[in-house]
């Protein structure tokens, strides 16, 4: 016979789990100053040093796509510089710029999980170290396929780990300005090509492609200095609640231990429905994204050769550029659902693509470009915001990476097919008709129900009550809260992610929770032959029904709190009055 007084006491009573609740919130007030709750919530300052943030990734994002962007312009040089009779020197060179685009963003993967082993500022440094040492040992390559190395892989694996980065510290600092701060961010993009497609020619004849290619490993050294200034807020490890010896949380840091994906890869984001079908929507529509931005200038000079086709890639940028600072702003509007506004950018985009065969003039080519702009520009300023409004801040680090290497296939996929089609029809007539269709499609596909409630409960989350009224307002609603209940309010923090979590899991049964009772009072021996049984039933009822338990209980407070949260709307109104 087991004595109970001696032996592992298989279930707690209500009153010891309340008593170790309180023991261990008071260990932490002791220690950090804050309880679990407080130790759990993150809200970003919206301002202060972010704004510093926000201008040195506006110089990392610029800087690296800058580069990628205007690799038309070193192409033609490198053709002339490393020609020397090889008959097939345009291909080669053109699979320079090839390689590292697909590289760039194929390795932001990497450069996610790595941000959150090793630290964003960390990632950046090393990112910005490897794209320096990527251009400076290519001003000094006199061979082509020695590019692939230097140009394309190392300077594509150091924009990767330094670009990924710069988008996802912009969460740590901001959210209620998310969409303005991610639209300015990335148009950093639209600024810094410009900028090149002026300057890179003056260099490309003044001191040659050697010096060019030194001048733009300086600007990528500069990238180290801007990207110290990424202090991250929170980590997945920064939490005071992870510091508490709890038996779910050394069970959890032991399998963390023992499984490679769980220690290197957060497999949560791909358990999000709504995650999965908005990175495979975007995959989709991409295929024929980038066709007009590489083939126009080509179309124009066939059907129109007496006009320039680079003021079409002009006009696509200054449009773009201006659109994401406008729509960024809008998607911080209350109400405003940010993957419709994505999805009316795809559709446009698609639909502005089936119509350049039909321009019979040379400003109606502007006219789509311009459009054409306008829909890039949101698509781009919308990517950030949206991925954290899917997974959340703390996961959207691997999330952003993951969609940025989903890109890598249609981006080096599209273009390519579009050239064989014009090279086998002899115009563009079908390769453009082709390239319209998959953003259509991808726009369609952000119907799916998983990705429009997501976004929905991302969108009511910004209609924060407390946060847009005077604090007379707030004080009435405490005060009227607390009246009404005669007990002293709590302002619960009601997130999207936490409702649809639920909501996935409102068909599973309740736990038997009167089992749990019965066995935690009963005061007489337990026999030995029932130890073993009851050992192996405890991992498994405390592992599922517990639980459940929590999840019924946090699901009670959520609907508590939504029922306070639209009881004081008009309270909020009375004392703003």
């Amino acid at each position: 016979m087991v004595k109970k007084e001696g032996s592992h006491r298989f279930w707690k009573t209500k009153e010891t789990k309340q008593k170790d609740d309180e023991d261990l919130e008071k260990r932490l007030t002791d220690s950090g100053g804050k309880t679990i709750q407080d130790a759990n919530a993150f809200n970003p300052p919206d301002g202060g040093w972010g704004w510093v943030v926000c201008i040195s990734s506006l110089i990392v994002n610029g800087t690296v796509m800058g580069i990628i962007n205007t690799f038309g312009i070193v192409y033609v040089k490198m053709r002339e510089h490393y020609a020397k009779n090889d008959p097939e020197v345009s291909l080669k060179a053109a699979f320079v710029g090839s390689v590292c685009t697909g590289v760039t963003f194929f390795m932001c993967i990497f450069a996610s999980i790595s941000s959150d082993r090793f630290g964003i500022r960390q990632t950046a440094v090393v990112g910005a170290t490897l794209g320096c040492a990527g251009l400076l040992s290519s001003a000094f390559i006199e061979r082509m396929e020695l590019l692939y190395l230097t140009y394309g892989v190392l300077l594509g694996v150091g924009s990767a780990l330094v670009y990924s980065p710069s988008l996802v510290i912009l969460g740590h600092y901001f959210r209620r300005h998310m969409g303005l701060v991610n639209g300015i961010v990335s148009f950093g993009s639209s600024i810094f090509t410009i900028a090149l497609t002026r300057v890179l020619p003056i260099l490309l004849e003044t001191v040659d492609i050697k010096y060019t290619f030194i001048c733009l490993s300086g600007l990528h050294f500069l990238l180290i200095l801007f990207s110290l200034t990424w202090k991250p807020l929170f980590t997945k490890k920064s939490n005071l609640a992870h510091l508490t010896l709890s038996t779910e949380s050394v069970y959890q840091h032991c399998n963390d231990c023992c499984t490679f994906t769980k220690k290197f890869l957060n497999v949560k984001i791909w358990k999000s429905r709504a995650y999965v079908l908005w990175t495979v929507s975007l995959g989709v529509g991409l295929l024929g994204y980038f066709v007009s931005f590489f083939h126009l200038p080509q179309y124009t000079k066939d059907n129109f050769p007496d006009e320039d086709g680079s003021l079409l890639i002009l006009c696509l940028s200054i449009t773009s550029g201006v659109s994401r600072i406008v729509f960024g702003k809008v998607a911080d509007l209350q109400g405003v659902n940010r993957i419709q506004m994505q999805q009316a950018a795809f559709f446009v985009l698609g639909v502005c693509t089936l119509c350049i065969p039909f321009s019979a003039s040379f400003g109606g080519l502007i006219a789509i470009s311009l459009l054409m702009g306008i829909c890039d520009g949101v698509f781009v300023c919308l990517l950030g915001p949206i991925a954290f409004d899917i997974v959340g801040p703390k996961e959207a680090n691997q999330a952003i990476g993951f969609l940025l290497g989903t890109f890598s296939i249609p981006f080096t996929v599209g273009p390519p097919v579009a050239g064989y089609l014009y090279d086998l029809m002899g115009n563009y007539r079908v390769a453009f008709h082709v390239a319209g269709a998959p953003p259509i499609l991808g726009a369609y596909s952000h119907n799916f129900p998983g990705v429009t409630t997501s976004e929905e409960f991302a969108s009511i989350s910004k209609l924060d009550v407390f946060s847009s009224t005077t604090q007379e307002g707030k004080m009435s609603i405490i005060q009227n809260t607390g009246a009404a209940s005669g007990t002293s309010s709590e302002i619960v923090v009601i997130q999207a992610s936490d409702i649809l979590n639920l909501g996935s899991k409102s068909r599973v049964a309740e736990p038997d929770i009167e089992r749990q009772a019965m066995l935690s009072e009963e005061d007489e021996d337990i026999p030995d032959s029932l130890h073993n049984e009851s050992m192996a039933k405890d991992k498994k009822f405390t592992g599922t029904n517990s639980r459940y338990a929590e999840e019924s209980t946090k699901s009670t407070m959520l609907s508590e709190a939504v029922s306070k949260y639209l009881d004081n709307v008009e309270s909020v109104k009375v004392s703003e009055a």
